[in-house]
């Protein structure tokens, strides 16, 4: 893949780039835009968090899709596809990378990267996903994050982050353009054996309760399948779970 094939929109500062790409009109855009900011001032996370990101050191960019194929039904196959890209990307870089359930990328416990997804429907069609991604690179002093990690905390060596941004986006390409060639959701069993703690005993906050339980499955919507010792099984969204580290 190169360059061309994106169309890059550079900005030195924006509050967040997936507010201002949900802002433009999509329809006027090509599939492939990315609005990338070199700082990002108010990055979305999950729920209310926000994403915390050094001026000029981490990638944190929105890329726009248009994925009209997949159905409705099955939205969380784009979080699957990014992350996957994502986790190709850096396995290339970096050993023990994981996908912590749903979006999130992990080096061995500590985050690295996270991703935010919009969908937008009309009817029963699928017209928009703009997708939100911020990657720690260069970054190595942290202040509001619990448990970050970098590229260079890491390897112990600085990168240049445009030619890191093409690789990355190749890497989330070939994984989306093998799913739209195919039309199928075969992407399932890999997200799940790239789980961070997958088949393995760990400890969660479910619903306020601490529970030991083991990663079984992902369902159609993104839901957490786990078992508890008792055999009791567990189907939990992003509200309900916490992983426990």
């Amino acid at each position: 893949m190169i360059k061309n094939k994106y169309n890059i929109l550079s900005n030195e500062s924006l509050a967040s780039t997936q507010t201002s790409l949900i802002g433009m009109d999509l329809s006027c855009l090509p599939e492939w835009t990315i609005l990338i900011a070199k700082n990002q001032t108010s990055g979305r996370g999950q729920s209310k968090n926000v994403w915390e990101s050094e001026d000029g050191k981490n990638l944190t960019f929105s890329i726009l899709l248009k994925p009209s194929f997949i159905n409705i039904a099955d939205q969380f196959l784009i979080t699957q596809v990014l992350s996957l890209g994502i986790y190709d990307f850096l396995s290339k870089h970096i050993q023990d990378v994981y996908i912590k359930w749903p979006n999130d990328i992990y080096v061995k416990k500590n985050k690295i990267g996270g991703i935010l997804v919009n969908n937008k429907l009309q009817g029963e069609d699928f017209t928009f996903s703009i997708c939100g991604i911020g990657l720690n690179i260069n970054q190595t002093s942290f202040s509001n994050s619990p448990n970050p990690t970098s590229m260079k905390i890491e390897l112990d060596e600085d990168f240049n982050l445009e030619v890191l941004l093409i690789d990355l986006l190749d890497s989330i390409y070939s994984r989306y353009d093998r799913l739209r060639v195919k039309k199928i959701s075969d992407y399932k069993a890999e997200y799940i054996s790239k789980l961070l703690y997958y088949n393995i005993w760990a400890e969660y906050e479910y619903e306020g309760n601490l529970v030991e339980a083991k990663i079984l499955d992902v369902n159609q919507y993104g839901h957490l399948i786990l078992i508890k010792r008792d055999k009791t099984r567990i189907e939990a969204d992003l509200k309900q779970l916490k992983f426990c580290h």
